[in-house]
């Protein structure tokens, strides 16, 4: 069996490092540097063990220049702050990089133009729980005329896959800890369980009874171990500008499962110490 659980938009400012070229992979290059485009940009895949699976990215080129274009399989993982970070194709846990054969891996997309490319995925007999790779496009060197000298920077957009073989895992997460300061806050959230998750955040500020401030965070994905811990930052801003007195501060989570997780810290802001002091979690 072969089954798109779900095809999205990563939801995410993906800011990837490698090998010193740094690129903002939100789907198309950075502005003023190149105009290529992949769609979609995030495939969910459910195939049970030694099945294959076959589908297709469209490669677009809105800008004024042929681009010739190189395609590859890496694997990435995720930091705690959520930045992303790519390795070479077979280097870390849970890696589907080999079970992928993309044609074409070179081709020119003519401006106004748009290219298909053709994946196929073969899950091995013995493989179970989730595997993740991303297909990277790669554009010609740009150059950049930034302070200090010229520069280049190389473009890159992706598709990045989950690929879930069997049935998915349970939705297993635990917040770690919840602080709080006059200069903002961290929500530390463990994934528990074996394939990703991807939550949507709100947070709510109460005085007593009465709303004080409401608002949303953002969205995240958190990847089962090794790479299963996420930082939700509470920027400064979420408490500027309250008056003094007793508030209660509760951040929640929601990754689509039966449940919302979360965390409450309630804190004071004292006149005669302009900070927030926690009293308890």
């Amino acid at each position: 069996m072969s089954k798109v659980i779900k095809q999205a938009h990563l939801g995410l400012a993906l800011a990837a490092w490698t090998l010193g070229m740094m690129y903002l992979a939100t789907g198309a290059a950075q502005a003023g540097v190149s105009a290529i485009e992949v769609s979609p940009l995030t495939m969910e895949l459910r195939i049970a063990p030694g099945r294959t699976y076959t589908d297709t990215i469209t490669i677009a080129n809105g800008g004024k220049e042929t681009e010739h274009i190189r395609a590859f399989c890496q694997d990435w993982a995720l930091k705690p702050d959520g930045v992303v970070v790519f390795v070479a194709a077979g280097r870390l846990p849970g890696s589907a990089s080999g079970w992928l054969e993309v044609t074409p891996t070179e081709f020119d997309v003519a401006p106004g133009k748009t290219q298909t490319v053709r994946y196929t995925v073969r899950v091995p007999e013995d493989a179970s729980g989730e595997a993740r790779t991303v297909i990277l496009f790669e554009g010609g060197a740009q150059k950049l005329n930034l302070p200090g000298g010229p520069s280049a920077l190389v473009p890159r957009v992706g598709t990045i896959l989950y690929v879930q073989v069997g049935e998915p895992p349970a939705v297993q997460a635990k917040v770690t800890s919840f602080e709080l300061s006059p200069e903002g806050g961290a929500l530390i959230l463990e994934n528990q369980g074996a394939g990703h998750l991807r939550f949507t955040a709100r947070y709510e500020i109460r005085c007593g009874s009465k709303l004080a401030r409401a608002g949303e965070l953002p969205s995240f994905v958190v990847l089962p171990a090794p790479f299963n811990i996420h930082r939700l930052a509470v920027p400064k801003e979420t408490l500027d500008g309250l008056g003094l007195g007793e508030y209660e501060v509760t951040v929640l989570l929601d990754c689509g499962g039966p449940s919302l997780f979360g965390a409450r810290r309630s804190v004071a802001l004292a006149p005669e110490t302009p900070s927030l002091i926690a009293t308890r979690q």
